[in-house]
């Protein structure tokens, strides 16, 4: 449900160190199988010797409601609560009830308490997902009460939201039909409008025709989310009749995990709200699709009008694999699909790219449901030559199913997918998030709770039976003699959008037409009732319930991340000393400081590059062999650190971020300073087939994450560090791709040489910062010592004015194939970096963007953004109508100036959550990084800690003149469909077609 972040990430870190040693007393005495603890009969008890757990399995006896509590010394602690839903229709009811329990309960009977916990809550992760056959609603949070607080608010959300008494609710979260003035109808909802932009995604219109033939007699067939042709065929009725049928305690899967105090939460579960519910009978099981050969169907997908249609056809063919006890069979599959089609050397992919008739097979795998599947997709051919493209697929795997794969780059493979699975690095998400989800997979389906927990010998297993031959019958099984199969062409179109639309318009117009006087004042009566329901603020007593921290709870202090500078062999190297299981994460940092632009455009290229050219030692797929087996994950990526309130200045570098188990971190940099120093840029053939490949993923990543691409562009006309991404990976840059490609043979040679001068230039130990983060102390010296003795001394000297400077302010519209669009406006901000403003931007999203955009406006996302180096914007993401969105933004000022006596304890909280994420070692690390290089000291955070603990409204009200000067002179940019831009076209200077 939670809106995609426009940079940055939205978890937090508290200073909660309870000991809750009454729990584990209690636990010790009592807990055993089949012993009861409020209600909670103990079913089973499994020791996870990898996590360090324990797994408790438990039912409430009265309810039927399931649990599991994973015990482990954690202190995030997890609460999720999952229902098994299967779609019976494609109208998304499942996901609009996702939206709509968090939009009010019968405690909590605020408008949206989800918001409330957003803006007020030390949550370390708060959100809601819809998924193929299950609903699950997860919260974390390091603070006990904060904990507990969530944990009540998300139940008597799920069991009992007002959406029963408040058919408003199903109005604005899912879809209702809207006239302005002059009578013209459409439709508003936030989901419709999520799904309208999803549905523009070729990948997502390939996965809804797949399960539609893959899946004809079970849920899989629906789209879960919602088809935006068919949402507006669901009823209130049917509606509400899903929650009273499935939201039910004898369909609910609890999930717990960390240090948590057991009784107490068993209790609150009991007593609070499971206790008021009798067993019921659960759902029926979902069926096992039978085997279907399912044929093919051709659909269209919408391309831009910039780009020819002649070549951009893709066939896919999808087959089912196995059930969700197979996970050997899964993760073999896993590691299948890298040797097939994982770089542009695997046999497969190889195969069309040197035949010419693919620029890019892939092969996609669609786990964590009862019965998995995959799809094998050749990208980028020639309609007429499906047939022929079909056959040299069938041809070449028939050939290595009988002449054998490459038994050595399988185990490489296996190699690098046992390091993620040992690692349990997420990122962002908090392990035990990932742990419940993983959970899940079984337990949905009357599998073992523990079956996806642990490694164990998972993969020793299938090495051993790589020998005997079993991954070659693996591809006989799943692909050449697979029965449940289909195929789906699809085929580019510059009009197939435009035709949705007039469909829809269509449709409309005889929906209206049909009404009588009597219903069309009723459809005005309910939009007036939305728009009266959602203009009414939540009065002083509903939001007294919700339950809040006081700022005496919260850390006044942000978690101080280690770093320790050392100058060694003439480099500057960071240590971060973290236990970090045996892994070792180096980021190396290449000072590209006195580049040019172009010469940027062509650094960013560069990186790209690494790892799908051949080297002066490796074939190429020798050395996608080498770096599977050696690396858990290396990335080339250009990076910008502006410091703060300097948005002029910025330091620019090509990172190389890699990670190694600490045995093999020797081989690994050797392997990388060869990776560096010895690439071939004279292979013309290698270099197109990717930047064919690049260049089209980059362009459909514009469209599904539009908010990113126009933020980027206000960014970059107002400070150097944001001028330095647009440039390194902006649209700027997709344009600098596109124009490559069209114009390729010619500018190769000049290309390649420029390449190696560049990488000759770049590469050397005066330009180079190492970071290391290890458990492992010496690892950070054995890098500094391979390093410096692998890579030239060369020259680099600081300019003292950034070569990269802000760009002119600009107000453009960029068109793009969607159904929706992405508003952007921002500018330099002089107070960003002050605790006070990083308040304000907070209370803008949540009590007044959230309130225009989102709710009244049907926008999927919006927010403010401030960056410590002199910079505000606002953002919105999948948006029906950006026009509307920018009055919201430019009425952010009088919103500030009214603020009034608003108490801000929530709002600092929620400011702090943002501002101190949750954060792996390798994150840490990072992070710590980033601070360096922006000269962000920690007495600064502790600084900005406490003005924002001692912000007070006026301080808010006092920059609304900023504010509104921001929005009256900040650069603005528009993607969306020609529609959305041209309704824009009074605020706008310049028009262009992506």
């Amino acid at each position: 449900m939670n809106q995609p972040p426009c940079g940055g990430w939205k978890n937090i870190y508290n200073g909660d160190t309870q000991t809750e040693k009454g729990s584990y007393y209690y636990k010790e005495a009592i807990m055993e199988k089949n012993s009861i603890l409020s209600d909670f009969i103990v079913l089973n008890r499994q020791r996870i010797k990898e996590l360090e757990a324990d797994l408790w399995q438990m039912e409430h006896q009265k309810s039927g409601a399931r649990l599991v509590w994973l015990e482990r010394e954690e202190e995030n602690k997890t609460f999720a609560i999952a229902f098994q839903t299967q779609p019976w229709d494609d109208t998304g009811v499942f996901h609009i009830l996702e939206h709509s329990v968090l939009c009010g309960s019968e405690r909590y009977p605020v408008k949206e308490p989800f918001v409330e916990l957003m803006k007020s809550s030390l949550n370390t992760f708060l959100n809601a997902m819809t998924f193929p056959d299950r609903t699950i609603y997860p919260v974390s949070s390091r603070n006990s009460q904060d904990f507990m607080n969530l944990l009540r608010v998300y139940m008597d959300a799920v069991l009992h939201p007002l959406l029963h008494s408040k058919p408003e609710i199903f109005g604005q979260e899912g879809w209702h039909y809207e006239m302005d003035e002059g009578g013209a109808l459409s439709i508003k909802g936030v989901v419709f409008n999520e799904m309208k932009g999803a549905f523009f995604a070729p990948d997502t219109l390939l996965e809804r025709e797949v399960t539609q033939l893959l899946f004809p007699d079970a849920c899989y067939r629906f789209v879960a989310g919602g088809d935006p042709e068919h949402i507006p065929e669901l009823t209130y009725e049917t509606f509400a009749a899903a929650h009273s049928r499935l939201y039910h305690p004898s369909n609910a899967y609890i999930f717990l995990d960390g240090r948590i105090d057991i009784a107490q939460i068993l209790a609150i579960l009991d007593e609070e709200y499971l206790s008021a519910y009798d067993r019921r009978p659960t759902p029926e099981a979902i069926p096992l699709q039978k085997p279907i050969e399912a044929g093919m169907t051709t659909i269209y997908y919408e391309l831009s009008p910039q780009e020819s249609p002649e070549g951009r056809a893709r066939l896919a063919d999808g087959y089912a694999a196995c059930t969700f006890r197979d996970r050997e069979t899964l993760t073999a599959l896993q590691a299948l699909s890298d040797v097939l089609c994982g770089d542009n050397q695997a046999p497969l992919k190889r195969r069309l790219l040197e035949s010419s008739l693919a620029r890019d097979v892939r092969m996609e795998i669609c786990g964590g449901v009862q019965q998995p599947w995959f799809t094998l997709e050749a990208r980028d051919i020639a309609e007429n030559k499906a047939d022929e493209v079909s056959a040299a697929l069938w041809e070449e795997l028939e050939r290595l199913s009988r002449e054998g794969l490459d038994h050595q780059r399988i185990l490489a493979v296996l190699d690098n997918l046992e390091f993620e699975a040992r690692q349990r690095d997420y990122g962002q998400m908090p392990q035990g998030i990932m742990l419940g989800s993983q959970v899940l997979e079984s337990w949905l389906y009357g599998g073992d709770p523990a079956a996806n927990l642990s490694v164990g010998t998972l993969f020793d297993v299938l090495r051993k039976k790589c020998e005997a031959g079993y991954f070659e019958e693996l591809l006989k099984g799943l692909i050449l003699e697979n029965p449940h199969h289909c195929r789906v062409l699809m085929l580019p179109s510059h009009t197939i959008g435009q035709e949705r639309q007039a469909q829809e318009t269509a449709r409309l117009s005889a929906i209206q037409s049909g009404w009588s006087a009597e219903e069309t004042v009723g459809i005005r009566r309910f939009q007036e009732v939305i728009a009266v329901w959602q203009n009414t603020p939540d009065t002083p007593e509903q939001l007294a319930a919700i339950p809040r921290l006081h700022l005496d709870q919260v850390p006044t202090e942000p978690e101080k991340l280690p770093l320790s500078e050392e100058t060694t062999a003439h480099m500057t190297l960071l240590r971060h000393d973290l236990p970090t299981s045996g892994i070792t994460y180096c980021n190396l940092y290449f000072s590209l400081d006195d580049l040019t632009p172009n010469e940027l455009t062509k650094a960013a290229f560069m990186a790209q590059l690494f790892g799908h050219l051949d080297t002066e030692r490796y074939a190429l797929a020798d050395l996608s062999r080498e770096m599977r087996s050696l690396f858990g994950d290396i990335r080339f990526i250009i990076e910008a650190y502006g410091p703060q309130n300097a948005p002029d200045r910025c330091r620019t570098f090509l990172c190389v971020s890699c990670s190694a188990l600490d045995a093999k971190l020797e081989k690994a940099l050797s392997f990388l300073t060869e990776l560096l120093t010895g690439q071939q840029w004279e292979n013309s053939e290698q270099m197109l087939v990717f930047l064919r490949q690049q260049r089209a993923a980059m362009a459909e990543q514009m469209v599904m994450a539009g908010h990113n691409a126009a933020m980027s562009r206000v960014l970059a006309c107002s400070t150097a560090e944001g001028a330095v991404q647009e440039q390194a990976s902006g649209i700027t840059f997709l344009r600098w791709l596109t124009e490559l490609e069209q114009d390729f043979p010619a500018r190769f040679t000049a290309l390649a040489e420029d390449l190696k001068a560049l990488s000759r230039r770049v590469f050397c130990c005066v330009r180079m910062t190492i970071s290391v983060t290890a458990g492992d102390k010496s690892s950070a010296e054995t890098a500094a010592r391979l390093l410096s003795s692998s890579l030239p001394e060369g020259s680099f000297v600081l300019p003292c004015m950034a070569s990269i400077l802000p760009r002119e302010p600009r107000r453009e519209g960029i068109v793009i194939p969607s159904g929706v669009s992405y508003a952007a406006l921002g500018g330099l901000f002089q107070e960003a970096g002050r605790g006070a403003a990083k308040v304000m931007g907070h209370t803008v999203s949540l009590a007044h963007l959230w309130n225009t955009v989102r709710v009244q406006g049907g926008a999927y996302g919006t927010g403010m953004v401030l960056r410590d180096t002199g910079f505000a914007g606002f953002f919105s993401y999948r948006d029906p109508s950006a026009a509307r969105t920018i009055d919201c933004y430019r009425a952010s000022a009088d919103f500030l100036r009214g603020i009034g006596d608003m108490d801000l304890t929530g709002m600092i909280t929620g400011t702090v959550a943002e501002s101190d994420p949750l954060l792996t070692p390798r994150m840490k690390g990072k992070v710590s990084d980033a601070l360096y290089w922006r000269r962000i000291s920690h007495e600064d955070r502790c600084r900005v800690r406490r003005e924002m603990l001692s912000t007070v409204p006026d301080d808010l009200a006092s920059l609304a003149d900023p504010v509104e000067e921001l929005a009256a002179r900040g650069s603005i940019c528009i993607l969306g469909s020609r529609q959305q831009v041209d309704a824009c076209a009074g605020w706008l200077d310049n028009i262009m077609v992506l």
